[in-house]
């Protein structure tokens, strides 16, 4: 069937059906261009936190709390995520879905390229990580207005009963971006001493990504509007106040609430834990190498990416609520004995110190991991296009953005921070203390289900 065929089909009434084949090559482009900007600024958001350790010994000051330091300062680009997407989101409303994703692409090539040209902490003392804490500002302002411009701008090209498949592009860009960050720090670090990466090499990644970003602006300054914008346009129907409408909107604040609880923090704690708890779990618990660790984490993230796509696209089908809905239930269980298994297998006598292990137990460990990122595909696959599809079309940038970054960056955000601390805080009780961290993330899942099944109706047959 071609693209014009489904857009006619699916009664978006937005495509005439006599488009020739190169729409099809059009729809592509922008989920291409779309993915790829994505894709990036998920790559400069975590680097951070993968190099985390690094950066502690190089803009920090000496002592055992720089590495829980470190992770406050980076985990605060989360909580400014929500005045970013009121900033972005009234832009992406009144004036066009396209310029917030621009915008947003520049200032977080800008903000990564600077944190690798920081100085180290011998050499402006404490201005090292109070630059770092202003950069991770305007990567957390950058990422509130991409995520949700490039959801919906998919969206808003994509065919009626299509959408979950489309917008799963989208969704499948934090592991992709997890995988280009590892690859990146595994190809550097291997190119170098382990000293020269810890003085200077660590840097690099963070340089990298001008190009990156320069490379996808170029290619987004090609897009153009969506077709469903413009139909709001030609309509007189845009909103000219949307932060207000999104707050006055009958119903609209207790829809952003349940959505906030009921999917969007569980997602990302979940994902946060599936990746960068688990990060630190096998580096300073399990106490396994630096290589090991991204090999281990590379190989499952690998495998897990077509389960966002298929997730996606079989909630086209029986709706969004039962595939995710199976997938919190599905963590709730798995979490926990994932990391339990993890450390029997990886560390059953709990040395203190970096050991190595056998093929077979690496590739045990690659299995148990996968399967918390089947358990994240099933949440975050259909998790943009329900999200959206909640929201009027004169209000939706604002109204997602606002549901996506308190839930996905103030809830889910902190969650490697106060894992961490949890952690340190039952550190008395050492048997305890490996899982404490688990504590918090179970809470979201748990609350997210109850919320889903019960306060949430299903989305995927609205029309947008």
């Amino acid at each position: 069937m071609k693209i014009s065929e489904q857009y006619n089909n699916s009664g978006a009434g937005t495509l005439p059906i006599t488009q020739t084949a190169s729409k099809k090559q059009s729809l592509v482009f922008v989920i291409a261009s779309a993915s790829a900007g994505t894709l990036i600024e998920f790559y400069d958001l975590i680097l951070a936190i993968v190099l985390a350790p690094v950066i502690s010994r190089n803009l920090f000051p000496e002592g055992e709390a720089r590495f829980l330091e470190t992770l406050a300062i980076i985990v605060t680009s989360y909580f400014v995520r929500p005045i970013g997407a009121l900033l972005f989101g009234s832009i992406g409303d009144s004036a066009g879905r396209k310029k917030p994703f621009l915008v947003s692409l520049l200032m977080m090539g800008t903000a990564t390229f600077l944190i690798g040209c920081i100085p180290t902490f011998e050499t402006i003392g404490w201005m090292a990580p109070v630059l770092l804490l202003i950069l991770r500002l305007l990567q957390g302002l950058a990422i509130s207005g991409e995520y949700t411009g490039a959801t919906i701008y998919v969206a808003e090209h994509a065919p009626e009963n299509k959408r979950g498949f489309y917008t799963g592009f989208i969704q499948s860009t934090i592991p992709l971006a997890l995988l280009l960050c590892l690859g990146v720090l595994f190809t550097t670090q291997r190119s170098m001493t382990p000293e020269d990466f810890s003085t200077y090499g660590w840097r690099i990644p963070f340089l990298f990504s001008a190009v990156l970003v320069l490379l996808s602006y170029f290619i987004r300054r090609k897009l153009g509007e969506t077709p469903k914008y413009a139909l709001l346009q030609t309509q007189g129907k845009i909103s000219h106040q949307p932060v207000r409408e999104s707050f006055q909107t009958k119903g609209n604040i207790k829809t952003m609430l349940l959505l906030i609880f009921g999917g969007c923090g569980a997602q990302s704690t979940l994902m946060q834990t599936t990746h960068f708890v688990m990060l630190f779990f096998l580096q300073r618990v399990v106490f396994l190498s630096f290589d090991t660790t991204l090999l281990v984490i590379g190989m499952a993230t690998l495998l897990g990416c077509p389960f966002f796509q298929l997730s996606g696209a079989l909630s086209d089908k029986v709706g969004r609520k039962k595939i995710m809905l199976t997938g919190l239930l599905l963590s709730a269980v798995l979490v926990p004995l994932v990391f339990y298994f993890i450390l029997q297998q990886a560390n059953p006598q709990q040395l203190k110190e970096v050991h190595t292990i056998s093929t077979m137990v690496m590739a045990k460990l690659i299995v148990l991991i996968l399967s918390l990122h089947i358990c994240c595909a099933m949440v975050y696959g259909p998790l943009g296009a329900f999200i959206l599809e909640s929201f009027p079309a004169r209000i939706r940038f604002t109204s997602m953005g606002f549901v996506y970054n308190i839930g996905n960056g103030v809830l889910g955000g902190s969650t490697t921070f106060i894992a961490e601390l949890f952690r340190s805080i039952f550190i008395a009780s050492t048997a305890f203390s490996l899982f404490a961290g688990l504590i918090y993330p179970l809470l979201l899942i748990l609350t997210a289900g109850i919320v889903l099944a019960f306060f949430i109706p299903e989305t995927y047959r609205n029309r947008i």
